[in-house]
């Protein structure tokens, strides 16, 4: 060998350059394959040449090929940390390039080219060089050659290291987006699911799938998942960085379906001025269709990352399942905003005049109301949920804790009575026991703010309704929160805006899969009837004694243990859908059109008294043909609604705190943009937003709660901060007894009573 360029032939010693020198062997001295491989890996270590070496033996090479001979000679049984490989060459042929898809990135020396774009990430590799290769060339006809080996040299197969694959990404991709593919030995097929998977219940479900490990999908993590989000922008609603001025895009794109009719962004940090306003086809098609037979108005807060409350406007199908058909975000809630959104709603249906309105006791959802439709004939009813919510915080301040177990009990049959002198009697007695028990302030209480207004939330006066809370919108919000939003209470506002809008649809395609599939426990309060069907029979079975027939469409029918005596009557057919109703489907009775004096009297749902009743007259003819139809009818109590003064207080207290809590927010973020700037000047301004703060502490520090305050997200001191409970078992409540008291303090109540209910000129 005269040069680093020019060698030796070692078999005539004609001095050849290297690129001549193979072929000169092979030609002229008829050098073997094997021969000519031996002869070449020599010169190459001689010269330096050779910088591939093997993992194992430190032999050197001058390209991967010859490596991976060089293992499936030696190294075939040994190479993967031990694992028997593969190591034969592999030289295949593609149409184009979509056909082809690289295995494996873990050879190569790893040098940064010095005039490129930096990569963001690194091969992890375990050693310098591998025998895995593969070697890509592009023809000009777009046809693939390839040529590689797969085999593995040096080190072992760890999948944790490997990269996504464009199957992988994609299944993960399927899972953020709802979209479940379920893989079966015959077939592949989809299941679209009506929730979005969170990161959590994905990261469980793949390395459920693969408990082996065998996979990468089995080392996923929350970054792996956030990385294909932002890949393939999944993000809902997402048209720019700042989410008030992604929903202004939105509504500049006018898209029907999206349903937005009022948008209005806040006039400064704080939030106030925010509204928007949501109803979309199917929404106003769910108005026109059920909105006659009542509606419910109710909201929620904590939805997104502001100070924004989320009111919805719910109807029932004809199965009595609750439907969205207006949204109303704003960030004050006021008598205002529930104008504008009723406004909408009057350009898109005028003739909306539902039967009756149910709402909590804020006044500003039925003034808002009143302010667009003040001829409409809607009667307001209060939730009784709320009314009872209401009052047990009040009897906590008012109610001694020995008696208030016994107070909340009779509280809440008060609620459900639906008979006019038995409620009468029952409000008698329990203002003369708090005032037998000294606890006046309570009893003060119920007479001032409640009994004068009794028809807007008593059930006697609700009789036959098919609303009497405003539970439907309180599922629905507990539906957004938990399916939808995952408890996350750090929503975008853009984000929030699509799953409203998406939500609808998926209520739609829900109800739709149900009914063509002809559940039988399609709805929740056709469930709930069929549990009190199965409770009656099996109850009343054999115990026909226990049930008397008192007058025409009239019976009265005891309990099992004969202590109780209820009047069950047939008021005449019902106003149902003959198809679609939540008529039992054992014995067809229907809440509607059967009236029972039980406490069990929710909307839409029959007791087991009216079962008991249907399933005994059963042998019996139709009694739409042998029994005429009940003369009399249910009373309607129409009584002009009272707004209290404490009502009207209480509504404005909430508006001004929260006020004060958006103010607050906006003055936090501040605050902390102003620690970031870390400048004398933020100090100086950090000491006068102090100074302000602790001149509003004095003006409300004579209401302090204690010596030491709560954080603001601590419910009170000491305690942990406020998590979401999902009841699963909820075990009934005991009846006390209730208190005798003395016939005379009693027998003047009752007379109190009657002078003082707006009811005491009607015929019992």
């Amino acid at each position: 060998m005269l040069s680093c360029k020019r060698f030796a032939c070692p078999k005539c010693g004609k001095v050849l350059f290297k690129k001549n020198l193979w072929s000169h062997l092979k030609v002229v001295h008829y050098i073997e394959e094997e021969e000519l491989y031996t002869i070449r890996e020599q010169i190459n270590r001689e010269t330096g040449a050779a910088k591939i070496n093997c993992p194992l033996c430190e032999e050197l090479f001058t390209t991967y090929k010859e490596l991976a001979e060089h293992c499936n000679r030696r190294h075939s049984k040994d190479g993967a940390g031990g694992r028997p490989q593969d190591y034969s060459i592999l030289s295949l042929e593609f149409a184009n390039e979509q056909e082809y898809e690289v295995f494996c990135n873990r050879g190569g020396a790893g040098v940064k080219p010095l005039k490129a774009t930096e990569r963001v990430t690194t091969s992890k590799k375990d050693v310098r060089h591998c025998s895995c290769y593969l070697v890509v060339r592009l023809e000009n006809d777009g046809r693939v050659s390839v040529e590689g080996c797969f085999g593995h040299v040096g080190h072992d197969l760890d999948p944790a290291l490997l990269r996504l694959s464009a199957q992988q990404k994609f299944y993960l991709r399927t899972l953020l987006e709802g979209n479940i593919l379920c893989y079966n030995v015959l077939k592949v097929f989809s299941i679209s699911s009506f929730i979005e998977h969170s990161m959590e219940y994905i990261i469980k479900r793949l390395q459920k799938e693969d408990p082996s490990r065998s996979s990468k999908l089995s080392y996923i993590m929350k970054k792996d998942l956030t990385n294909i989000v932002a890949q393939y922008n999944m993000r809902p609603g997402w048209r720019h960085d700042d989410d008030i001025t992604s929903v202004q895009l939105r509504c500049t794109e006018n898209n029907p379906d999206d349903g937005i009719r009022i948008f209005e962004p806040p006039h400064d940090p704080s939030g106030a001025g925010f509204l928007m306003v949501i109803i979309t086809p199917t929404m106003l098609d769910w108005m026109k269709k059920y909105s006659c037979r009542g509606v419910t108005l109710d909201d929620t807060f904590h939805t997104t990352r502001y100070n924004l409350k989320l009111a919805t406007l719910m109807v029932t199908d004809e199965r009595d399942r609750g439907l969205p058909t207006a949204f109303l975000l704003s960030g004050t809630m006021t008598s205002a905003d529930v104008r504008r959104m009723f406004i909408e709603i009057q350009s898109l249906m005028p003739e909306f005049e539902p039967d009756k309105i149910v709402t909590d006791e804020a006044p500003c959802f039925y003034n808002g109301f009143r302010a667009v439709f003040p001829q409409a004939k809607t009667r307001l009813h209060y939730c009784r949920f709320h009314i009872l919510q209401t009052w047990k915080r009040k009897m906590n301040k008012l109610v001694e804790p020995s008696l208030r177990t016994s107070v909340h009990a009779a509280l809440r049959n008060l609620l459900n009575e639906t008979q006019l002198p038995t409620f009468e009697r029952r409000f008698a007695e329990i203002l003369a026991y708090l005032k037998t028990k000294d606890q006046r302030q309570m009893a003060e209480y119920l007479e001032k703010n409640y009994l004068g207004r009794t028809p807007s939330w008593a059930s006697f006066a609700n009789r036959g309704a098919v609303l009497d809370t405003t539970m439907i919108s309180e599922r629905f919000h507990l539906r957004i929160k938990e399916e939808f939003l995952h408890r996350n209470a750090n929503s975008r506002v853009d984000g929030f805006v699509e799953l409203l809008i998406r939500a609808v649809e998926e209520i739609a395609n829900s109800i739709d899969v149900k009914e063509r599939r002809r559940f039988v426990n399609c709805a929740y309060r056709l469930t709930e009837t069929h549990k009190r069907h199965k409770a009656a029979a099996e109850m009343y079975k054999g115990s026909t004694d226990l049930i008397v027939e008192a007058d025409t469409n009239s019976w009265q029918i005891q309990n099992r243990a004969r202590t109780k005596v209820y009047e069950v009557k047939w008021e005449g057919p019902c106003s149902c859908d003959p198809q679609k109703n939540t008529h039992c489907l054992m014995c067809g009775v229907c809440a509607y059109d059967w009236f029972c004096t039980c406490s069990d009297n929710r909307a839409g749902i029959s007791c087991i008294h009216r079962h008991a009743i249907k399933m005994h007259i059963s042998g019996q003819a139709d009694e739409n043909t042998t029994r005429a139809t009940s003369a009399e009818t249910a009373t309607v109590h129409d009584v002009d609604v009272v707004t209290t003064e404490a009502q009207r207080r209480q509504e404005t207290l909430h508006q001004l705190f929260n006020t004060a809590t958006m103010t607050y927010a906006a003055v936090e973020a501040c605050l902390r943009s102003a620690i970031r700037a870390n400048t004398d000047e933020a100090v100086v301004q950090l000491q006068e937003v102090i100074a302000h703060l602790q001149l509003a502490y004095g003006v409300v520090s004579v209401y302090r709660p204690g010596a030491l305050a709560a954080r603001p997200e601590v419910s009170r001191a000491g305690g942990k901060p406020r998590l979401s409970k999902i009841p699963i078992l909820r075990r009934s409540s005991v009846q006390k007894p209730r208190v005798s008291e003395e016939g005379d303090r009693l027998h003047s109540e009752v007379l109190k009573m009657q002078q003082l209910s707006p009811f005491k000129d009607v015929q019992h």
